[in-house]
């Protein structure tokens, strides 16, 4: 029996994959060209799911490109001027029909709901006749002249004259995201493309007396990470939350992470996360407590700071200091130690031991590279080869940097295949 020979193969159904099918789908419908999408889960999409806490934060209005991390910043620069978040939102409203809702510079769907992204484009793919394998895996690929020949788990064969890999990273293997891009095309290409998987946007571990008594505890401040030499590496601000094994994450937190795991591969041990706790100046808050003092002499210090700090937030800051905070007032505290207090609330130095690995961390660093894709992220000199998404050496902080890359890529590869079928 004669394989069908498909103008297209994606191999991974998550965000990448899904829109790339959708941008092919756009034109390839009505041109009568053969679309697939190879996805090892029980579903499209499942990873897209999780984004944003199941809330999918889709794109940023005002995306700064120093804060993705890749090995060619001009190229990165040159994909998002081809395509950004307005064309990512068009399409999104406009193609998919899918309501949207700004909130400062965060683009979310109106309903706030993962699924929405999902079923989204689900039914398009569908409503366009994109075919779709569940529950298989492609395990070799081979190109034979201008065709590509996929050699699947079960045994199947599948031929394609274009082919996308969307397989991600290596964060939550759980939904099929196991690093399989260098396996994959180690056939097509070298092991100089590549640099390593590791997580990204994860939490870090941390070992101090009374840091497990903080668990759940939330933060608006910021983080800054400080080497082994005392250089600052990285810093962001936000929310900031204790973890209950005895570290901390959240947003800001998980934006430097990165910079993090850097470091300990280049066998950096005395790593420290400095931690503002209020969000404030040292001044601003040196001026609080004084006022404070004198507003509420009889109070001990957990009760005097309770308008401005969670107690737990000052019972952790004083027993740093050697002091309890429900055993004395701030009255019994002279200037030094107030400035002390002050210095560590806006300035509490955190060692770090460890982060979080690829069952915790939101997204993966490293991929193939991005300098040896062309301007459609088809491989330099692999012509019909695609990298899309995570599986690419890109990855950005929180807040829709990491789906825009996504979208971006996609759109970017099947403009390329269009033009190649």
């Amino acid at each position: 029996m004669k394989s069908t020979v498909y103008d297209c193969i994606i191999v991974g159904g998550g965000a990448a994959g899904l829109y790339c099918a959708a941008q092919l789908a756009k034109t390839a419908f009505y041109s009568g060209k053969k679309i697939l999408i190879i996805e090892g889960g029980s579903r499209v999409g499942n990873k897209l799911a999780l984004t944003g806490s199941g809330r999918c934060n889709l794109t940023n209005t005002e995306i700064d490109l120093a804060k993705y991390n890749t090995d060619d910043s001009t190229r990165l620069a040159s994909c998002f001027n081809r395509y950004g978040e307005p064309d990512t939102s068009y399409f999104y409203e406009n193609v998919l029909g899918v309501v949207l809702e700004k909130k400062g510079s965060l683009v979310y769907p109106a309903t706030y709901k993962s699924s929405t992204v999902v079923d989204a484009l689900r039914f398009y793919l569908a409503d366009n006749f994109v075919e779709t394998v569940l529950k298989e895996r492609v395990e070799a690929i081979k190109k034979i002249d201008n065709i590509f020949e996929l050699k699947s788990d079960s045994d199947k064969t599948y031929i394609t004259k274009n082919l996308v890999i969307a397989t991600g990273g290596i964060t939550y293997p759980s939904t099929g995201s196991t690093g399989d891009v260098l396996k994959l095309v180690e056939g097509l290409t070298d092991k100089t493309c590549f640099v390593p998987f590791r997580p990204a946007l994860t939490s870090l571990t941390a070992t101090m007396p009374g840091i497990k008594g903080m668990a759940g505890i939330k933060c608006r401040g910021d983080v800054k990470i400080i080497g082994g030499d005392g250089n600052i590496k990285a810093r962001s601000e936000g929310e900031i939350l204790f973890t209950k094994e005895g570290g901390i994450s959240g947003i800001c937190v998980m934006d430097v992470s990165d910079a993090v795991v850097r470091l300990f591969e280049e066998g950096d041990e005395d790593i420290k996360a400095v931690l503002n706790l209020t969000g404030k100046t040292g001044g601003e808050i040196l001026q609080m407590i004084y006022i404070r003092r004198q507003m509420y002499p009889h109070r001990n210090c957990a009760d005097a700071l309770s308008g401005m700090l969670l107690r737990n937030v000052t019972d952790f800051v004083m027993k740093k200091m050697g002091l309890k905070a429900d055993k004395m007032t701030l009255r019994d505290l002279d200037d030094s130690k107030l400035v002390e207090l002050t210095n560590l609330l806006c300035a509490f130095p955190v060692p770090i031991t460890g982060y979080g690995g690829e069952d915790k961390a939101q997204v993966s660093s490293g991929g193939f590279k991005l300098s040896k894709l062309d301007d459609s992220m088809q491989v330099k000199y692999c012509s019909g080869l695609y990298i899309i998404g995570e599986a690419v050496n890109v990855n950005g902080i929180c807040g829709g940097y990491n789906l825009q890359w996504a979208w971006t890529s996609a759109a970017l590869a099947a403009e390329g295949i269009s033009q190649n079928v």
